[in-house]
């Protein structure tokens, strides 16, 4: 007779930390509403979490937004140091990065405004925070991938600070301000497809110019 087997309770899965559930539903708000000003209750009401978990865990809404900034910057970041470490030429790994840059944007649909927002104030500590977290390590890789691919004759020797500079706006503009997409272009949402496009459009100007040659 074999013997009988207790029933074990299966372990309920372990909720997200109300952190972490503030950061998705600040997220969350803002891509819904493609605007970084969302009252703090509507994100502890999304995150089912009481509103001064916020000063808790963040210090205020500040903080909750530097949080959330570095968040989604850290996940491009670490596709960064994926792609330094492929094996293929530095014109590609620019290509690659610039095209990645466009598509962290489109991901994280607040990133651009948020960042922006964040950093307006040059002298405050988020604005600082941000530049050495995020803006400091593109500058420098993109940087390396400029002298490079000038030493092995795929890139051309411009200025690289000022040529990143322009690469980057080419990558953002389109993430600026949806009411001009709306009004001016006739773009009522930046879905995947237009995305990809741009991404082509950018790549192919940056890389080629805009002459018939």
């Amino acid at each position: 007779m074999e013997p009988q087997v207790k029933n074990k309770a299966r372990a309920a899965p372990e909720r997200p930390s109300a952190r972490g559930l503030l950061l998705d539903a600040a997220g969350a708000l803002m891509g819904e509403r493609q605007s970084i000003d969302v009252p703090l209750a509507e994100i502890a009401a999304r995150a089912e979490v009481n509103v001064a978990l916020v000063s808790y865990y963040f210090g205020g809404k500040e903080g909750l937004l530097l949080a959330l900034a570095k968040r989604d910057a850290a996940t491009a970041l670490d596709e960064l140091d994926r792609l330094m470490s492929l094996d293929i030429p530095p014109a590609e790994k620019l290509r690659r990065h610039l095209s990645g840059v466009i598509r962290t944007f489109f991901l994280y649909p607040y990133l651009y405004r948020l960042l922006g927002a964040l950093m307006r104030d040059a002298s405050s500590d988020a604005a600082r925070e941000i530049a050495e977290f995020f803006v400091v390590p593109l500058t420098l890789t993109a940087k390396e991938l400029m002298e490079e691919g000038a030493k092995d004759g795929t890139i051309r020797p411009l200025d690289p600070t000022l040529f990143y500079l322009a690469a980057l706006g080419a990558c953002e503009h389109i993430f600026a301000n949806p009411t001009i997409l709306k009004y001016a272009h006739g773009i009522e949402q930046l879905d995947d497809q237009t995305r990809r496009r741009y991404t082509e459009t950018v790549l192919d100007t940056l890389m080629n110019g805009y002459l018939v040659k």
